[in-house]
């Protein structure tokens, strides 16, 4: 039985020493490759920005002096804007939780919704069937990086609903299990995976903790 983990997020230096310590043999990979686009953001669309993916974030650096009021999904993206200065007006665990909120405490405020090109539907849906004023603007583009492993891993870790599809396009093999970051990614994994996980917190690190506890857990 495999004891590496494969993680489809590159980590971070510190993550990849939590993995050294763990006992675990990890495999890490970009499997969505994200491009920043060069945005102008008039003042006029800054009252009420939307974020739900840390990948936004870049495109507000620049207007953060003009910036009124974020609202963004996870307590990841919500740290980066606070080291940026800016503090979220809200922070929800998903976009449909964040679309309600807005939508119940705002009705009538005219929302920028910074997006990439593969944008989940979910939120803007919502939006026009509520009759709330959104304009999207793309301010990155993401594209998948196709990568096969002839092995089957302990676990494969997932932070989107697209990594999983991608994945699972690329490989035969079905993880021993997976660990996702959220519910929204969970509820992908499900429909193509049997052993699915949510990690209790929304971080890459909650997610490797996770993992290394679910295997550690199998072993006894």
């Amino acid at each position: 039985m495999s004891s590496t983990i494969l993680s489809t997020k590159q980590l971070t230096l510190p993550q990849q020493q939590l993995m050294l310590h763990s006992g675990f043999g990890f495999v890490h990979y970009d499997i969505l490759k994200t491009t920043a686009i060069d945005t102008h953001l008039d003042q006029k669309l800054l009252e009420h920005l939307i974020i739900t993916s840390k990948n936004a974030i870049l495109a507000v650096e620049s207007h953060k002096t003009h910036i009124m009021n974020v609202y963004c999904v996870g307590t990841t993206a919500a740290a980066e804007l606070q080291t940026m200065g800016i503090s979220p007006k809200i922070v929800a665990e998903n976009a449909r939780e964040l679309a309600l909120l807005l939508i119940e405490k705002l009705p009538n405020a005219n929302f920028t919704y910074l997006c990439s090109n593969h944008r989940r539907d979910e939120l803007p849906d919502l939006f026009k069937s509520h009759k709330v004023a959104l304009k999207e603007i793309i301010v990155y583009h993401s594209a998948i990086v196709q990568k096969s492993f002839d092995r089957i891993f302990a676990a494969v870790l997932f932070y989107s609903p697209r990594g999983v599809i991608a994945f699972a396009k690329a490989n035969k093999h079905q993880p021993q299990c997976s660990i996702c970051i959220g519910e929204t990614t969970a509820a992908a994994a499900r429909k193509l995976f049997e052993n699915v996980h949510v990690a209790t917190k929304q971080t890459v690190e909650n997610v490797l903790v996770t993992a290394i506890k679910i295997l550690r857990d199998d072993k006894k």
